[in-house]
């Protein structure tokens, strides 16, 4: 698919959900955060589970929700997924879908601490999700991940503005400084003052360290060595 173009609408959504932060003590998205990610990806149902490792919902979010729906704490389908599900797609599960009163449905999933998932997920009622939404979705991801991290992480100072914040983010992705001032549309250096200002805000001296900081861990994982080059 070629590039996505957003309506102002959209993009302001999109610049809520970029500078949004975790919720003190919740790993799910707030209200406002889930009414943003309706606007991005439209649908009649959004919303966020956590499940242990045994499939077992312990917490969950949804707009909109009727009074007398309770959270089924005994929901069990087993471990959940992790990554991009579009349940349309998936061999079978179109009348799992229809005996929910769906006709397609949206899920990105994330672990959570040690063996449970969180997932969030959009479902509509009639007509099928686009290649559009899946590729909105997938651009999203990353900053619907660090909503949902575990509740236990540390938050980031809330010096950090907003661009410091991008460019962290990039800079986890595996971006080299260039390729960030491109995807910012600013320049180079501006970009390294991003990151010598974020460093001194972080307490760190380089941009792995940063990227750890990031993503609310305390050592490297594997993964992130082989994305974050020494481009400081």
């Amino acid at each position: 698919m070629g590039d996505v173009l957003l309506s102002e609408r959209e993009q302001a959504a999109l610049r809520f959900v970029l500078a949004a932060e975790p919720s003190p003590g919740q790993a799910l998205p707030d209200v406002a955060t889930l009414e943003r990610l309706a606007t991005l990806v439209r649908c009649d149902v959004v919303g966020a589970t956590i499940a242990d490792s045994e499939g077992y919902v312990v917490g969950e979010v949804a707009l909109p929700r009727n009074d007398g729906d309770a959270l089924d704490e005994h929901a069990c389908d087993g471990p959940l997924r992790i990554g991009l599900v579009h349940w349309s797609r998936v061999p079978d599960h179109a009348e799992w879908l229809r005996s929910l009163g769906y006709s397609d449905s949206l899920v990105v999933g994330f672990r959570h601490r040690k063996d449970g998932v969180v997932q969030v997920w959009w479902d509509r009622r009639s007509g099928s999700f686009s290649e559009r939404d899946r590729a909105i979705l997938t651009m999203i991801a990353p900053a619907v991940h660090r909503l949902v991290r575990d509740d236990t992480t540390p938050s980031l100072p809330a010096s950090l503005t907003v661009q410091e914040r991008r460019t962290l983010m990039l800079v986890a992705a595996g971006f080299s400084n260039g390729e960030i001032a491109a995807k910012l549309g600013v320049a180079t250096s501006t970009v390294r003052k991003h990151l010598e200002h974020s460093y001194r805000k972080l307490g760190v001296s380089n941009r792995l360290a940063a990227a750890v900081a990031l993503r609310g861990e305390l050592v490297a994982p594997p993964e992130l060595l082989e994305k974050v080059s020494g481009d400081d």
